[in-house]
């Protein structure tokens, strides 16, 4: 009889990537012109540095735990609320996909969502997490749960890049809201009537 290891907890805090989400995180938000972020996050987990105020809605288990109690597929905001969102290591989750669409849901037109998920190509993910790095999304996978939102997207560093850091990290930007155009009737006369300037000029 084989006895494998007794597995990581994922929800754990991913400590080693702390370094590479302090150099990563801050540059992103501190060029984005947000006045704050609220970031969705492990309970245990350490979070990034960051250049702008932030507020912090944590999950253990299959629910958010701090500061409310809710299902884990729901954040506590109204629609078009928020002018950030950081989602940090949660979409190895069977929910990370709802999580993803809620953030949208909060998200301003034009605002900024940030995602940092663990590489499970390196080497980083499987000394941390063992074999449930296996849940975490690869590169591609990544890529279009974000791409099938219709996101500005934009990835820094080069794409190929993906596969060989220990971080998958994609800002973008939720579409704004079109501007309203009223159609104009070519029978609508414009209320504006210039008036005639009078002369300072007199006859001789």
């Amino acid at each position: 009889m084989v006895i494998l290891p007794p597995r990581k907890n994922v929800n754990a805090g991913f400590a080693e990537f702390q370094a590479a989400e302090n150099a990563l995180v801050p540059s992103v938000l501190a060029g984005a012109g947000v006045d704050w972020v609220l970031e969705c996050a492990p309970a245990a987990g350490v979070s990034p540095l960051a250049l702008v105020p932030r507020h912090r809605i944590l999950r253990s288990g299959a629910e958010w735990v701090w500061p409310c109690r809710l299902p884990a597929d729901l954040l506590p905001f109204a629609d078009e609320s928020l002018p950030a969102v950081l989602i940090r290591h949660l979409f190895w989750l069977p929910e990370g996909e709802a999580l993803l669409v809620e953030a949208l849901r909060c998200l301003q037109p034009g605002g900024l969502l940030v995602s940092v998920s663990a590489n499970p190509w390196h080497r980083t993910s499987w000394r941390e997490l063992g074999r449930d790095a296996l849940q975490l999304p690869a590169w591609p996978r990544f890529l279009m749960q974000h791409a099938r939102h219709s996101l500005r997207l934009a990835i820094p560093g080069a794409g190929w890049l993906r596969a060989v850091e220990p971080l998958l990290l994609i800002a973008a930007r939720k579409p704004p809201r079109p501007a309203s155009v009223t159609r104009l009737r070519s029978d609508q006369r414009s209320r504006f009537v210039p008036r005639a300037l009078t002369s300072s000029c007199r006859a001789a």
